[in-house]
């Protein structure tokens, strides 16, 4: 190995969880976060329950909603043109047209 250009190894560098767990663990670092560890994750724990960090399914949900929303306007909108279509073809015909098609 080549002097000086390898980071430092640290044998005691502490991991913290956001469940609260601590341990120990070898690292070039002094610190580490983690967001879910085998104390907390539910395939070590059993337990079953949802991991959203990062408000994902929130996002999701919220886009889902607007598409529908927005569906629904372009629905409305296509019905009323149709709507207006409907009522030009019924509308008065024009004088000349009228007696044309009484011929």
């Amino acid at each position: 190995m080549k002097k000086g250009i390898h980071p430092k190894y640290n044998e005691r560098a502490e991991v913290t969880c956001a469940c609260g767990n601590k341990f120990t663990v070898g690292a070039t670092v002094d610190t580490i976060s983690v967001e879910i560890c085998s104390a907390c994750h539910p395939f070590w724990t059993g337990d079953v329950k949802f991991i959203d960090t990062e408000g994902r399914v929130d996002k999701f949900i919220k886009k889902q909603k607007s598409a529908e929303s927005e569906r629904e306007k372009r629905i409305k909108a296509i019905k009323e043109k149709i709507m207006r279509e409907k009522l030009r073809e019924e509308a008065p015909k024009s004088l000349k047209e009228m007696l044309k098609s009484m011929q």
